[in-house]
């Protein structure tokens, strides 16, 4: 309780303080999400040895670039095609999408394994909904945790209707993808850019979104730093020479 009490104050105060500071330097950004603007904040990801990615996350929000990203993406989205009589599974639910989705969509069902804030605990692997369910489904940060990437890929296909879309948000830091002989952590694996050739396989037409398809002012590049030199060995598809990584986000489309 005393957490989220203080994260409440954080959350109100930060924002302000932020541009304050902003005015005395820094580059200034927009967030997507909350129309904050002004400077972002820089993560720590680990300590020993020092990651940090610079100008981060969203002192109004928290959004992060892949939740940035995946914000435009999904107004993109909806300003091509109504959705008021769609219907759409958001799989491992972030609360910053949660409130658009709803808005947007006539259905809107959230689905986690081991989450009880959802409307279903599912394994992605294995989903207990009939074909066809759903118009859209969207994942971000999930396939790296089943042990069965192809099924969970398949399982996502399956429950989409003819002209639905699956939107994937991951982390592709390889070429080839690494499958680990159990489980570590929370995950299984880490995934390569080839991940997106299993999707290529599944859908009939796969568009790749990244932090190139948008200005500036968002801020979609992950900028870490080891002990203060940039990271820059990732594969072609995802390397953003002198800015880092781009995240991607794929949209993999059901023929209609």
């Amino acid at each position: 309780m005393r957490r989220d009490w203080t994260e409440a104050i954080k959350r109100r105060i930060r924002p302000t303080v932020c541009r304050l500071l902003g005015r005395f330097g820094g580059t200034q950004y927009h967030c997507p999400v909350c129309d904050y603007k002004g400077p972002f904040l820089d993560k720590v990801v680990t300590k020993r040895p020092r990651f940090v990615r610079k100008d981060s996350k969203c002192p109004g929000c928290t959004a992060t670039e892949r939740h940035r990203l995946l914000h435009l993406v999904i107004e993109r989205l909806l300003k091509g095609d109504s959705a008021a009589e769609k219907s759409v599974l958001h799989v491992a639910p972030e609360p910053f999408l949660q409130a658009r989705l709803r808005e947007a969509f006539n259905v809107y069902h959230s689905m986690d394994l081991y989450r009880t804030d959802v409307d279903f605990q599912e394994d992605i692997q294995c989903l207990g909904f009939d074909d066809a369910s759903y118009d859209m489904v969207v994942l971000s940060r999930v396939l790296i945790s089943p042990k069965d990437l192809t099924a969970s890929v398949r399982e996502c296909r399956r429950v989409l209707k003819p002209g639905g879309v699956f939107v994937v948000a991951e982390y592709y830091p390889r070429e080839t993808t690494v499958e680990y002989p159990e489980i570590r952590g929370d995950r299984f694996r880490e995934l390569g850019v080839d991940a997106i050739d299993l999707f290529r396989e599944h859908f009939d037409e796969v568009d790749l979104y990244n932090s190139d398809r948008y200005p500036a002012e968002y801020q979609l590049y992950n900028r870490t730093f080891r002990d203060g030199v940039l990271v820059d060995d990732y594969p072609d598809l995802v390397r953003a020479p002198e800015k880092g990584l781009k995240d991607v986000v794929a949209v993999c489309r059901v023929a209609s």
